[in-house]
């Protein structure tokens, strides 16, 4: 106890559909990290390599904040929406070096743009304010809502942000690539949903929907975890390749249980339960009613323990 467990960390990638009407998400591939070393940046640039080389021509590659967009960018990936931090910033230009001022030192070679900063944030006791919208949208969702979008056309990455990127001719490109920003305000939540995609030709409309599309790919995991436990089983590895085979084969079961639960009749959990959907959660209870385990312990310690002590005679101390 007290003690921390190294994580393993899986990156998921999953195509995004509609089974009978439900949306759920179907497992194409994962990306493994190197369990030997602590480098997140490399395991997050094995993700992109293996999106941009999986990605269809009439896909959209949608990421969850934590991924960097230029990051994405500089792995090819031109079809891509990723949510962006709340502070995040922006050129209003492609960058430009200023001119020499001075005969004294070396010759400027950062890139210079007016910055736009799509949300205002506070510095201290400052307040910076937002950078006025290029065009602003009013529309209104499925329930009636009505929805704020504010567009920044074709901003441009600051030099800061291409400060890991080494290769010249590719950070040259980047400063050229024009970016779209999209910030959602929606009345039932408080802070602003924040959107950055190179595919400046989506319509900001289609931007929100494409990125709620992406929701289904978090009940992967908690599937997976269900199916790891089977209802109270343990189970005990050792060889480091199973620390994430067996993860991964829980991803994928639970994927495909997903898409059974979905074009199975529906199975009713309780006299509680008036409406009646073709959910995994209730294909797993009905599971556990009629007997099926989904797993059992893996690996059975044979170790005999016969002869020990139980109970209060376990724990009590030896005489002094």
């Amino acid at each position: 106890m007290g003690k921390a467990v190294s994580a393993v960390p899986i990156g998921m990638i999953a195509s995004i559909g509609k089974v009978n009407g439900q949306r759920m998400a179907l497992l194409k591939n994962v990306a493994l990290a190197d369990l030997s070393l602590n480098d997140s940046s490399a395991h997050k640039k094995q993700l992109y390599q293996q999106v941009a080389t999986e990605l269809a021509e009439d896909e959209i590659a949608v990421f969850d904040a934590g991924f960097r967009l230029v990051e994405a960018v500089e792995a090819n990936i031109t079809r891509c929406l990723i949510r962006l931090a709340t502070n995040c910033t922006f050129g209003k230009t492609a960058g430009q070096i200023p001119k020499r001022t001075s005969a004294k030192g070396p010759e400027p070679s950062q890139y210079k743009a007016e910055i736009v900063r799509p949300l205002a944030r506070k510095h201290g006791e400052k307040t910076l304010p937002a950078t006025e919208a290029d065009r602003i949208y009013t529309t209104t969702d499925e329930a009636g809502c009505k929805i704020k979008i504010h567009v920044w056309e074709k901003l441009y990455f600051l030099e800061r942000q291409l400060e890991k990127v080494s290769n010249k001719r590719t950070k040259q490109k980047l400063r050229h690539t024009p970016i779209k920003v999209i910030a959602i305000y929606h009345p039932d939540y408080d802070d602003p949903l924040l959107l950055g995609t190179p595919l400046w030709q989506l319509e900001p409309e289609a931007a929100g929907k494409v990125y709620v599309a992406r929701w289904p790919i978090e009940g992967l995991p908690q599937t997976g975890k269900y199916l790891l436990s089977g209802g109270g089983g343990t189970h005990y590895v050792h060889h480091p390749s199973a620390l994430q085979r067996l993860p991964t084969l829980s991803l994928i079961f639970g994927s495909l249980l997903k898409y059974v639960a979905a074009t199975l009749p529906p199975f009713r959990s309780g006299f509680w339960d008036r409406v009646v959907k073709p959910t995994y959660g209730r294909l797993l209870r009905h599971f556990k009613k009629v007997g099926i385990q989904l797993s059992g312990q893996l690996f059975k310690k044979g170790s005999v323990t016969a002869h020990l002590p139980v109970g209060y005679d376990a724990i009590r101390l030896s005489k002094a």
